[in-house]
């Protein structure tokens, strides 16, 4: 059986997509359930494989899902020493792949995050029964234990060329001495056992600072491929009248270079900032606002649905500050799609995604001044930032529009199967 994109004719495929949430719990999950519909709707089926979850989306194959684990604190010693196991390696996982393996026979299988809920016990699965594997690699969990590369508030990269050991006396796994063990042992082991390098036929990274990153650290070359993420521009209807307004949209977490955002904002009073998000850091930085006397930012809580859509589709321009390295932020595709400016950091992906002065402004990340000046200069000049946002949305219609991006994912499973 035959399928097509409308120029191109394949092989009709069937895909095992792997990640421990079926459900959108973040960027990971918003891209792998994206994919999944451009997947199925050119004819290729997608078969699911999870952890168990009340919030998952329903799937014939949920009875091969993983039990379900949340790391909770406060459990007993044993009941911890039976979750960190299942960390390094999960025997029940790597079992129920081979199983669902076994009953619907896929030509491929596409890996998303897969890491402490299912453990990468599920690639050796997939390897025993012969089946080819794409990793898309979401953030830095093969060369950095704690995913980020971010610790005690700085940018860290000690475990280059698989050392490991300030894992352990820099307690990097939420400062917990326990935890970061576990997933010191955890990458030691895989590292032994050459997991990826054995079972990963090739990684495919969304942006270039990750690609360069897995290299510097010790992965081949040529196994990653780049290819930036895909987003449905026809959800998006683009908006160029605002409402005076920029917004923040994410987690207020750290790393995000919130505290930056903030003292930008006290050096340029006459911005109109809304953060929109949730977050550990919610009511630090509510605190600090309240200290400085911030009467142009307002946080609007964590948005959904509608209030999401009017809070893209009515900004001025969106700011992405982060002070950690982000892959490629989907917050930034989504601007692009609601046609709108961006002002970002310089850090990681995020400068890949902004053709500087023409659909947005970078800055120094940390440099709460040339953040400033950044928001001045487009609040100064609405003209300008709309111009930009229709600009960044011509040039989402031309990078990240999902016809071209199933052609390359198409590329790279034919050649895994070859």
């Amino acid at each position: 059986m035959t399928v097509s994109d409308g120029t191109e004719t394949y092989s009709r495929m069937r895909v095992l997509a792997a990640n421990k949430f079926y459900f959108v719990k973040g960027g990971a999950e918003r891209y792998l359930f994206e994919l999944r519909r451009i997947l199925e709707e050119r004819g290729d089926e997608v078969i699911p494989f999870a952890m168990r979850h009340p919030d998952n989306d329903s799937s014939e194959y949920s009875d091969l899902f993983v039990s379900r684990e949340d790391f909770a604190d406060g459990v007993g010693a044993l009941e911890r020493l039976r979750a960190a196991a299942r960390v390094v390696y999960s025997v029940e996982a790597r079992r129920k792949i081979e199983a669902l393996v076994d009953r619907v026979r896929p030509d491929v299988a596409h890996v998303h995050n897969i890491a402490h809920q299912l453990s990468p016990s599920i690639l050796q699965g997939l390897h025993a029964k012969g089946v080819p594997v794409v990793q898309t690699l979401h953030d830095y969990k093969i060369v950095c234990p704690n995913y980020q590369m971010f610790v005690n508030g700085s940018v860290c990269e000690r475990c280059r060329k698989w050392r490991y050991r300030s894992v352990l006396s820099r307690k990097c796994m939420r400062g917990s001495l326990s935890r970061s063990f576990t997933v010191f042992v955890e990458a030691y082991l895989h590292e032994v056992l050459r997991t990826y390098a054995r079972t990963v036929s090739v990684f495919i990274a969304p942006s270039l600072s990750l690609r360069d990153r897995m290299v510097a650290h010790g992965v081949d070359p040529g196994r990653i491929v780049h290819l930036p993420y895909s987003i449905a521009l026809d959800a998006y209807e683009p908006c160029h009248e605002p409402d005076g307004y920029c917004v923040y949209i994410g987690r207020l977490t750290t790393g995000k270079g919130l505290e930056t955002l903030l003292r930008a904002a006290a050096a340029a009073p006459e911005v109109k900032l809304k953060i929109a998000g949730a977050g550990p850091l919610d009511e630090e930085l509510k605190a600090t606002a309240r200290e400085i006397g911030l009467d142009n930012v307002e946080f609007v809580g964590h948005s959904t649905g509608d209030d999401l859509r009017g809070l893209f589709s009515r900004a001025l321009f969106v700011v992405v500050p982060s002070e950690c390295h982000e892959n490629s932020p989907l917050t930034i595709y989504e601007a692009l799609a609601y046609g709108k400016a961006v002002v970002g950091s310089s850090m990681g992906g995020i400068p890949e995604l902004i053709a500087e002065g023409e659909t947005g402004l970078v800055f120094e990340a940390g440099d709460h001044e040339a953040l400033a000046r950044c928001l001045v200069d487009l609040w100064a000049d609405p003209h300008r930032a709309i111009e930009m946002g229709r600009r960044g949305r011509a040039r989402a219609e031309s990078r990240y529009a999902p016809d071209a991006h199933y052609r390359r994912i198409r590329e790279i499973y034919e050649g895994v199967l070859t």
